[in-house]
């Protein structure tokens, strides 16, 4: 006899980074929390030589935060992906109070966090079977346009725009900027795009 599965329950946190929390249908539900990319950072971990350890990678990736964004990382949370078969890695941080403070709020009403992620980074996972080892990844959202840019399977650079219907620029010219300011010379990689401004990239 096959017992139903329920799906678990989306939680979306905005740019403001608030919002209501109800009880779960049941003690034990499932959640799954995604955070706008607008509140997120990202960046790329260029692969370390010479360190010995998960605590060292981590103390790595804390000080490239702190230079690039200027910003205190033990109030965030950092999180990175160490493939071996990769010479750089995507790197991204969340704030504590989404990360850890959310889940356990979660966690005290009976809810059970599954995820936690950026909206790129499930909209990658999801897709990244049909994007080649060269390509642009854009998600178009209607909050914010995330473009990460791949060379011969390795992260080259990531940025976060406003949204395409409130951009000063098109797509094409933002992928121009995004890939000249990557040091990519010559025509930009085949752009991959989804998301629910999708359309607005091509028209």
């Amino acid at each position: 006899m096959s017992r139903f599965k329920p799906e678990p329950t989306e939680l979306f946190i905005p740019r403001r980074g608030r919002v209501e929390l109800g009880d779960p249908p049941r003690p034990g539900a499932a959640l799954d929390i995604c955070v706008s990319d607008v509140l997120a950072r990202y960046w790329v971990l260029d692969c370390p030589a010479g360190l010995a350890s998960a605590r060292e990678l981590d103390l790595y990736a804390a000080e490239r935060f702190a230079a690039i964004f200027g910003e205190d990382p033990a109030q965030w949370v950092l999180r990175y992906d160490p493939d071996p078969r990769r010479r750089t890695w995507l790197a991204c941080a969340l704030p504590a109070a989404v990360a850890i403070e959310l889940p356990q709020r979660a966690a005290a009403r009976g809810w059970r966090t599954r995820h936690v992620q950026p909206r790129f980074v499930r909209a990658y996972n999801r897709h990244c079977r049909r994007i080649e080892r060269t390509a642009a990844f854009c998600l178009a959202e209607t909050d914010s346009t995330t473009v990460a840019l791949l060379v011969d399977g390795g992260w080259r650079d990531i940025r976060v725009h406003p949204p395409l219907d409130r951009s000063q620029a098109d797509f094409a010219t933002l992928l121009r900027r995004d890939c000249r300011q990557a040091g990519l010379s010559g025509p930009c990689p085949r752009p991959v795009i989804v998301g629910p401004l999708a359309e607005a990239a091509v028209a």
